[in-house]
């Protein structure tokens, strides 16, 4: 959905290093064609990440033709060995997912999906855990002999806390790993990093994985706001039944004393130089990052505007940053399913306030970032792209100078919404009884007159006569 004044088409002036995406946790149980309608309108390339996160110790695609291959036995026999997953949630829980995999293989899906995007990219999640390198490698053979562009593969997801060493860990991956250099030497290989490196047992493994010699190309790292760092915010959210466009004092304060939280702490800024410093001369991939639980910020101004600055700062600093999730049932989902008490959009799959920060970050690929406190000077020979973000309840009247004359157009592109806690249909704020709404209703599109709106992000951009 965009509001739009005027249409300007345009096109990329270089290649970035850095591929923005998503993790595909959910992706095809969730996927129809208003999931693939909806991704047309991005305008970039795009990387997916498969099967996703705690599935990757069940999967074994290409011998099991259901879904991403799980089996009861499989599951089972985790369970009577483990006993828990990376959600602590366990054995009828993925029981219940193996049941209801369909009748035909995900791979297929995904072959099918890059048909439809040609240009897109896939990081593949290896089963280290609970399977074999031939399986693992049968899978990779497949996708790759029938068009998908497998760029990447992680050796597990979060699997920190399943080995007792990291010298166990690398007796799993590196088999699979010399069958990869053997095979398709161009695919680069990632290995599991801890972020809470707080946790003492979590630097201990950062330190043996830097002291690794052997051959791999990134550090994979996950990224969440959860209790700990936003605990005081969470707590002074309030259920509401939901009136559009009205103003809840409580409901405000507490998103921004999250916006003042997320500002300090600055989670993902703060974990990149640690994995600079940790790991020299390997690139890093942060395959997964969000706020949780869900039914806290996500789906609103607040976590959106923060994702879309993220994708920005630091597109040069990582190879892959790849937002928690593409489509799936929850709010953590730029695309998720309608929910008719709280949703007013009529379809099936709705965008959700995530999926136009990336659909913006896409756009703005190329921009540079418009400072508060700083004289920004436009030249008038070549086409200008300066991304912003204003999550206050004021006007921005940035100091911009440009020679009117020089320029055919100046458009702003933006997502705006009342407030910061304003959300695409359903937030987990809302109580019973709310009116539908979908107050973050799309990108809009006009000539840039000098002013940016009170809670707002987006990108201004000059086209050259």
């Amino acid at each position: 959905m965009r509001k739009q004044l005027l249409w300007i088409v345009f096109l990329p002036l270089t290649t970035l290093a850095q591929h923005l995406g998503f993790n595909g946790a959910g992706f095809f149980e969730n996927s129809n064609e208003e999931v693939i309608r909806y991704m047309q309108s991005w305008t970039g390339d795009f990387t997916i990440r498969v099967p996703g996160g705690a599935i990757s110790k069940f999967h074994d695609p290409y011998n099991v033709r259901q879904g991403w291959g799980m089996t009861d036995e499989s599951v089972q026999s985790w369970f009577a060995r483990d006993g828990f997953d990376e959600d602590g949630n366990g054995l009828d829980k993925w029981l219940r997912k193996t049941g209801e995999q369909p009748d035909h293989s995900y791979l297929d899906d995904l072959i099918a999906l890059q048909k439809k995007f040609p240009k897109m990219r896939v990081l593949y999640v290896l089963n280290v855990l609970n399977s074999t390198p031939e399986a693992n490698m049968q899978a990779i053979r497949y996708l790759v002999q029938n068009g998908v562009r497998v760029t990447g593969v992680e050796a597990g997801n979060e699997i920190y806390g399943k080995y007792s060493s990291f010298d166990e860990y690398a007796r799993d991956f590196q088999p699979i790993f010399d069958l990869l250099d053997r095979e398709f030497p161009d695919i680069s290989k990632g290995l599991v990093a801890g972020a809470n490196v707080q946790r003492k047992q979590l630097q201990q493994w950062n330190d043996a994985l830097a002291a690794y010699r052997g051959d791999y190309d990134a550090v994979i790292l996950h990224y969440y706001y959860t209790d700990r760092e936003l605990g005081s915010a969470y707590d002074q959210l309030e259920k509401v039944k939901y009136t559009p466009g009205k103003y809840y004092p409580a409901l405000d304060q507490a998103f921004q004393a999250a916006k003042l939280a997320m500002t300090k702490e600055d989670m993902i800024g703060r974990g990149i130089q640690y994995a600079k410093e940790q790991f020299p001369g390997k690139k890093i991939w942060i395959t997964e990052w969000n706020t949780k639980p869900s039914d806290k910020l996500n789906n609103t101004l607040l976590n959106a505007g923060w994702q879309y600055e993220e994708l920005l700062r630091h597109r040069s600093d990582v190879e892959y940053l790849l937002v928690h999730n593409g489509a799936g049932p929850d709010k953590y989902a730029m695309m998720s399913r309608r929910q008719s008490k709280y949703d007013s959009q009529p379809e099936y799959m709705i965008r959700r306030a995530a999926f136009y920060s990336f659909q913006l970050a896409l756009e703005a690929a190329y921009s540079k970032p418009l400072e508060r406190g700083k004289n920004t000077y436009i030249n008038g020979g070549q086409r200008s792209q300066y991304w912003f973000s204003n999550l206050e309840k004021d006007t921005w009247e940035p100091a911009i100078v440009w020679n009117k004359d020089q320029f055919k157009d100046v458009q702003i592109h933006f997502v705006h919404a009342p407030y910061l806690y304003s959300a695409a249909g359903v937030a987990g704020y809302m109580s019973k009884g709310s009116t539908p709404s979908y107050e973050i209703d799309g990108i809009s599109t006009m000539p840039f007159t000098g002013s940016i709106p009170a809670y707002s992000y987006g990108y201004i951009e000059w086209i050259p006569r």
